[in-house]
């Protein structure tokens, strides 16, 4: 009976863990490769700001520290954050509203909102 209960309990533990590893898989993010353009959210949110007429306000806007966007090409706008482990790709970004690009990195979703971790960014 002794060995009985320890089995089964060493099974509750494996099916336990397996079903965290499973859940932890489904909430990682995706990696993807988007284009679009980097938008300043301030003006494009509030006012549709975007396009060759907008690019100096949107560097202006960006460098004074207005959140920024990928307007991309599948027809969302994603909010752009930065990787912990490195921030570059993100500063090059920033540096980059007003530009048709392309961005690697990972989507990630709550509530409603899109954000995309850049993890590469190139001008188009």
């Amino acid at each position: 009976m002794r060995k009985t209960s320890l089995a089964l309990a060493l099974l509750l533990v494996v099916g336990t863990l397996s079903a965290t590893v499973t859940a932890a898989e489904k909430e990682a993010p995706s990696g993807v490769t988007l284009t679009g353009e980097i938008v300043d959210l301030a003006c494009y949110l509030a006012r549709g700001g975007k396009g060759p007429e907008h690019a100096a306000c949107a560097a202006k806007c960006a460098e004074m520290g207005q959140p920024v966007g990928l307007a991309a090409s599948d027809g969302k706008t994603y909010l752009l954050m930065a990787d912990h482990a490195d921030t570059s790709a993100f500063t090059k970004a920033k540096s980059l509203a007003g530009s048709k690009v392309e961005i690697k990195g990972q989507v990630a979703a709550r509530d409603g909102m899109s954000g995309l971790t850049v993890l590469a960014v190139k001008t188009l």
